[in-house]
């Protein structure tokens, strides 16, 4: 043929002929002049017609994209290029495009492609009769279909677990959004939803912009809600979460979450305010809201890095009254709020921290107001090397400042010193000398009739309500010494499947007795009933309001059971004896005799396929039991589960204080490789036995869709919450986020 220059079949060819491709391409000023390199196994040129033939497992690539067919051909005088059969485009951000003919220009920046088959960089896949690129970074799809689920490997025809199948879709990378015009999603093929307009974000984009998907339901409560929640990134550091509530009898929820990383640290907040809420069947006043009806909740977590070694940090809940989080479905854990400020520094062989807390009570019974602001309070702490007789010596420094709306405001100076010997006997026993001496300093101010007081110094114990008639300032001080001897002898004995540890177990303290007068306050020590973790510790008040004077011995046998297949079993039981007959524990403490209550701990380890422990305290007069905790829990991968038992009875001398019995129980099952469920329950055993919590959860879950069923009953009643049983229907999408559907109140 007249002007044409045939190269026959060759193996590989950088063609040289087709510089004039990224020549014209440049000469535009669209991209780089980086040339075009082809591989073909035949290629063909035309000059007459200004026509590049490549045949045969073609290969064009310049920069990242990637151009692959059977047959391309370039006209240089359109600059057009033409690929026909098995053709795959890469780009730059993942996505290959597949097809059976493409048209591109402009450097393969616009184009047409027919039966378009495009693979996005998150393995999702889209799919239409033809694809418009413009640009470089948008495909536009006609009768688009979009999964991104896989396909049944069986039968690859069957339709994917979800889809959507719109009129148009497109991608922009720009925009970094895909967008659908008269779509419809189906799921396993039939449809479920009709959208005129959807979009979420391209793959490639971790966070984007938008709505989520909207809440709707009913519970007892709140009547119907409906809430739409939308996220924005503010910023490559920080992005918030703005969840509007609208309900017919709680209000209007206004909830906001932020989130922000700093270089050197991060933060995280939730802040929800309530107007128009409507409190009902209160039981206190301290119940009902405040301000107008005005209700909320402001939560806070942040941690920043001040130095290599200091750092300072916040942990903050608070809200304005006591059902308001359980009511509009915040979590919390415990029946006490705590706001905490600190700043801490971690030394060598030293730690100290100054902050400041505020706490909140939950407890219906009480006020919420009631409790103590605590600012400022300081700790340090600082333990030196060991000496020439190789103990440690340790010192203790605490600062506190108190002040109670009600009752008492208090500031206290805490120095101490520990120093502590261990060493070992001539039987191969174990030793541990202990000496400490610490020294309290105490300004109060008692609000009229603060407290009521056990007077432990009287014979018998005489309890004493509101010994301060007026207002009264006290100034007290003490010091206090202790000397400590702790004592163990391990037995061990090696079998050929099993070794045991016998060990004994003795522990002396010699400390002057008293110390707790009535004008030292006690607000961080109240809190304690004796178990099996306070034997041997020197002292068992958790705070430094208290001290464990007088002289005692606490003794005890652990015993340990060893084998490398079977396990472990490990048993701990022992009790405490004082000299003196008076004590400082409050009655029904299991510390208020000479001879302490006993205690005790079970825990059976048998392999990795369960735990189980048992916890028992029994009375040192009769062995009557006064609590008792069992629990089991464990299982193999698609059969797992727990139960626990806890088990108080009635204090001699305390009737107010009645006896409670709860056992709760969860079990999780796999029923199928897409199927689980859990079932669990709470059970009050006490007169009447009370359900307080059941819970059936059924959820299908595959590789782009989970789908979570949950039915549950609540038995908790007070305030303005009511008892009832929710029904919660989850939808997850891949890609899509979650959508929930949750009718209460059945």
């Amino acid at each position: 043929m007249r002007g044409k220059k045939h190269f026959g079949t060759v193996g590989v060819l950088i063609a040289s002929l087709l510089v004039p491709l990224s020549v014209a391409t440049a000469q535009k000023g669209q991209v780089s002049d980086l040339p075009i390199l082809v591989q073909a196994d035949e290629m063909q040129y035309d000059q007459d017609l200004g026509l590049i033939v490549a045949k045969g497992h073609v290969e064009l690539s310049q920069q990242d994209q990637i151009l692959m067919a059977d047959t391309v051909t370039y006209n240089q005088r359109t600059d057009t290029v033409t690929a026909s059969g098995n053709v795959s485009m890469m780009q730059p951000t993942g996505d290959v495009a597949f097809a059976n003919y493409m048209e591109l220009t402009d450097n393969f920046r616009d184009g047409f492609i027919k039966d378009a088959r495009l693979l996005l960089s998150d393995r999702s896949r889209m799919a239409g009769n033809t694809a418009r690129r413009v640009g470089g970074n948008r495909t536009e799809v006609r009768r688009a279909v979009y999964s991104p689920c896989e396909l049944c490997a069986a039968d690859p025809t069957h339709a994917p677990t979800w889809q959507i199948k719109a009129e148009q879709a497109v991608s922009d990378k720009e925009l970094q959004i895909v967008e659908y015009r008269d779509a419809i999603m189906e799921i396993d093929g039939f449809p479920v939803l009709y959208l005129p307009y959807f979009s979420h974000p391209d793959p490639s984009v971790k966070r984007a912009s938008g709505f989520l998907p909207p809440v709707i339901g009913s519970d007892a409560s709140n009547g119907f809600r409906i809430g739409l929640p939308y996220y924005y990134v503010i910023g490559p550091d920080k992005d918030a979460v703005f969840r509007p509530i609208f309900t017919t009898e709680g209000g209007t929820v206004l909830d906001a979450q932020y989130r922000q990383r700093f270089g050197n640290g991060t933060l995280r907040t939730d802040t929800s305010i309530t107007v128009g809420s409507q409190a009902a069947n209160t039981i206190l006043p301290s119940t009902r809201p405040t301000n107008g009806n005005f209700r909320g909740h402001v939560f806070a977590d942040g941690v920043w890095d001040l130095t290599s070694t200091t750092r300072a940090g916040i942990q903050a809940t608070a809200t304005t009254d006591q059902t308001y989080l359980q009511r509009y479905h915040f979590p919390y854990s415990t029946n006490f709020l705590t706001d905490h400020a600190y700043i801490e520094h971690f030394g060598t062989a030293s730690y100290g921290n100054i902050g400041g807390y505020a706490f909140q009570n939950l407890n219906p019974t009480f006020g919420i107001a009631d409790a103590p602001i605590v600012l400022p309070t300081a700790d340090y702490t600082l333990t030196t090397p060991p000496d020439l007789l190789g103990g440690r010596w340790t010192v203790n420094s605490n600062l506190l400042n108190l002040t109670s709306r009600t009752g008492i405001d208090e500031r206290r100076l805490s120095l101490g010193t520990n120093w502590r010997l261990p060493f070992l006997g001539p039987l191969g026993d174990k030793y541990e000398l202990g000496a400490s001496l610490r020294g309290d300093g105490y300004h109060s101010r008692f609000s009229p009739g603060y407290g009521s007081f056990t007077d432990y110094s009287a014979s018998p114990p005489i309890l004493v309500s509101g010994p301060y008639p007026q207002t009264s300032t006290k100034v007290e001080g003490r010091a206090f010494p202790q000397l400590a001897l702790n004592w163990r002898y391990p037995w061990i004995r090696s079998g050929d499947t099993i070794t045991t540890v016998i060990e004994p177990i003795a522990a002396v303290f010699a400390a002057p007795t008293g110390g707790n007068t009535l004008n030292i306050p006690n607000e961080d020590s109240q809190s304690f009933e004796f178990d099996e973790t306070d034997l041997f510790q020197a002292n068992r008040f958790a705070g430094y309001d208290r001290v464990d004077g007088g002289q005692r011995a606490d003794y005890g046998l652990h015993a340990g059971f060893y084998n490398p297949i079977a396990g472990s079993t490990q048993i701990l039981v022992g009790e405490s004896y004082r000299l003196q007959r008076n004590s400082q524990f409050p009655i029904g403490t299991g510390l208020d005799h000479r001879r302490s209550d006993v205690v005790g701990r079970v825990v059976v380890s048998p392999g990795r396929y369960f735990d189980l422990f048992y916890r028992a305290r029994l009375d040192s007069q009769d062995l009557a039991m006064r609590r008792q905790e069992v629990g089991l829990s464990g299982g193999v991968a698609n059969l797992s589960g727990g139960i626990s038992y806890l088990s108080t009875s009635r204090i001699p001398g305390l009737p107010s204080v009645l006896p409670a019995k709860q056992i709760s129980g969860v079990i999780s099952m796999a029923l199928t490789d897409n199927w689980s469920t859990q079932i669990s329950h709470s059970q009050s055993l006490n007169n009447g036995s009370t359900s307080l919590y059941s819970g059936l959860q059924i959820t299908y879950r595959d590789d782009c869709l989970a789908v979570v069923t949950s039915l549950s009953r609540s038995g908790i009643a007070f305030g303005d919450l009511h008892s009832g049983t929710s029904f919660v229907l989850t939808f997850v999408f891949r890609n899509l986020g979650d959508v929930s559907v949750q009718p209460f109140g059945l």
